[in-house]
């Protein structure tokens, strides 16, 4: 493990990433999470996206996006679809590229578009919390000694940095953890993509860094939502092909799935196509039975994560050259490192440079999480845009009792 110039790093990941960018089509690498399909990132936050393929089966009787030899050549920086799946996981298109993650921030927000902005350190130091050890939480999970064992380097840094304990607090719920911070009891935590928001507008929780693979020229984050089908599905070469009558037969992952769910039903409004109103939903239950249920034509359709049918795919459950995805949207971000605004001014900036100013990609904590042992600050109001979008339109409102486990 070695400590790092973190304004070097961000930089020259955003020099290499932008002059790939101006200099020609190539494009990224990969990542894992969601919002604007095909790639569009304007500044506004609307994360709607491009679905391509407009299903003209030029002098065949099958329509063109039937045929994968006639799908456009594929540019992540700039990606028109259908696309055969192969050739997203060829591409790392499953990921968001640090490209994504510059757009991004180009244009940041003042403000939050749903909810509260990030509070700030109070002004009365009388407020300020200097406590002998410092309790940090990790997204819940079935065995937390896992996540323990695997982030000792980060919580040894920690302790460097703050001159300050750290113990790992074994939480059983999203809630639990916001709540716990609410009340001060908890002072770290890596919160879900879904659960940032409630922290913030809750529990006063400061986001301040997203986990990327640092391992590549590139890098690479998060995960995106993929609508996918049958390669040859004749009915649906597009997003807008959903809408149809007899309705089409559509998968959605659970009820409180974020990509499996929510945000299909935020984002394909925000494209002129309405869940149950324009095609029919069953749950499936989850991404992979998702993805198995198009690759077994038990539906037409499902917007899956895209790390998720991609992991089914290295498993060999699938042939990606079977199914085609027709709309994809931005990256998604992952789990956001946080702390609470009260902490003192002095153990903040130790943790920043604990999580910040090291490389730990030839650690425990790059091996557990795909390679993603480099940490690099977002800006919460832009970084999360999308998924405030998604919230927004869902008329989300913020308590612990509407946040599922």
């Amino acid at each position: 493990m070695r400590q790092v110039d973190r304004r070097k790093f961000v930089s020259g990941i955003g020099a290499a990433t932008l002059a790939g960018v101006a200099g020609c089509s190539s494009g990224g690498s990969g990542g894992d999470s969601g919002g604007d399909s095909g790639g569009s990132g304007d500044s506004d936050g609307d994360s709607s996206g491009d679905s391509g393929g407009d299903g003209d089966g030029g002098g065949s009787d099958a329509p063109a996006h039937t045929d994968p030899s006639t799908y456009p050549e594929f540019d992540p920086s700039s990606p028109e679809f259908p696309q055969l799946t192969s050739t997203l996981l060829d591409a790392g298109f499953e990921t968001g590229a640090m490209s994504d993650l510059e757009r991004m921030q180009e244009n940041p927000r003042d403000e939050p578009r749903y909810g509260q902005a990030v509070a700030e350190t109070p002004d009365d130091e009388s407020e300020w919390l200097d406590p002998d050890t410092l309790e940090f939480s990790l997204t819940p999970t079935e065995d937390p000694t896992v996540y323990e064992e695997t982030l000792r380097p980060l919580l040894d840094n920690i302790e460097e940095e703050t001159g300050k304990s750290v113990n790992y607090a074994s939480l059983d719920s999203y809630a639990a953890q916001v709540e716990a911070m609410r009340s001060e009891r908890l002072h770290l935590a890596g919160f879900s993509t879904g659960a940032v928001p409630y922290a913030v507008n809750i529990a006063n929780a400061v986001p301040f860094s997203v986990q990327i693979d640092g391992s590549g020229e590139n890098g690479s984050f998060g995960y995106r939502l993929w609508l996918i089908t049958q390669v040859d599905n004749p009915d649906i070469g597009s997003l807008e092909d959903l809408k149809g009558d007899p309705k089409q037969n559509v998968a959605h992952a659970d009820p409180s799935s974020n990509s499996g769910n929510l945000a299909p039903r935020a984002l394909f409004a925000n494209q002129g196509v309405v869940p149950e109103e324009d095609y029919e939903v069953s749950y499936s239950g989850g991404h992979q039975q998702s993805s198995l249920g198009v690759a077994n034509d038990d539906y037409e359709a499902a917007p899956v994560c895209s790390t998720c049918i991609a992991r089914v795919i290295r498993d060999d459950q699938i042939d990606p050259t079977q199914l085609k995805c027709i709309w994809a949207s931005d990256p998604f971000p992952t789990t956001a490192f946080s702390y609470v605004n009260t902490l003192h001014p002095d153990i903040q900036e130790g943790v920043r440079r604990a999580f910040l100013d090291y490389d730990y990609q030839g650690t425990t904590i790059a091996e557990e999480f795909e390679g993603r042992g480099t940490w690099v600050e977002i800006d919460y109001a832009t970084v999360w845009d999308i998924i405030l979008q998604i919230q927004e339109s869902l008329e989300v409102e913020y308590n612990t009792g509407d946040l599922e486990e």
